[in-house]
């Protein structure tokens, strides 16, 4: 815990115990990983998690970390079939907001071709 509290000297930052988490290899046992919560305050969380919008994994990748991703091509498709739109302002929602969503997790993490076909195939089941 000194360096958290040399962190908190150093740059006038407060740490969030509530928002704060630790990550530890599953062979670790649970004494130690009691230790490590009693001494720090923080919980343990498992992969994956979600850091700034981006899955945080180990292993492979698989389809199901992109998931969110086609939820939300998904949600927002639904409530735009709903309203009647014409081809121009389906490809323009299209290009303005469906091609900016995945873009900040495609730089950090490379998708298959699978998941990449899945999305035009949402994409084009629109048209």
């Amino acid at each position: 815990m000194q360096f958290l509290f040399n962190f908190h000297k150093m740059s006038s930052l407060v740490i969030s115990k509530d928002k704060s988490r630790f990550i530890v290899e599953n062979s670790i046992n649970h004494v130690r990983v009691n230790a490590i919560k009693s001494e720090c305050s923080f919980n343990c969380v498992d992969l994956p998690i979600k850091y700034l919008g981006t899955p945080i994994y180990k292993g492979r990748k698989k389809k199901h970390i992109f998931e969110d991703i086609f939820t939300m091509f998904q949600k927002k498709i639904t409530n735009w079939h709903y309203n009647f739109l014409s081809f121009c302002g389906r490809l323009v929602l299209i290009k303005s907001v469906l091609n900016s969503i995945p873009i900040f997790i495609f730089h950090t993490l490379y998708p298959s071709m699978s998941v990449c076909r899945r999305l035009e195939r949402i994409i084009n089941k629109f048209f």
